[in-house]
């Protein structure tokens, strides 16, 4: 997916024949801030991945990928200066999985 995720959303309304109104409901939100989510003036609320996931027939792993990216890619537009930054943050990733794992192992 190329597009911003509002952009993608409004895309598989549009493609599915929901209206604002519609979708608005089976997502549980308001119809003005799905309008808004579309028109890229508000962000995605995470929680709602699982319900687009089962609106759209969509795999919820790749709906999460979409979504991760997009906020990765939102951070790094920010950094003047974002050339290690992937790199910075994989190995800061790795680290979180090693502690947890080893947090896991600890008998108290």
């Amino acid at each position: 997916m190329r597009e911003k995720f509002g952009e993608y959303i409004h895309n598989l309304r549009v493609e599915q024949g929901l209206t604002l109104t519609k979708l608005a409901a089976a997502l549980d939100i308001d119809q003005s801030t799905l309008s808004k989510i579309e028109n890229q003036k508000r962000n995605v609320p995470e929680e709602i991945l699982p319900r687009l996931a089962s609106v759209f027939k969509l795999d919820i792993k790749k709906l999460e990928r979409e979504f991760y990216s997009e906020k990765i890619a939102e951070l790094i537009e920010r950094v003047s200066d974002s050339a290690d930054l992937l790199t910075l943050a994989e190995e800061k990733a790795k680290y979180y999985r090693v502690s947890k794992v080893k947090q896991g192992n600890l008998k108290i």
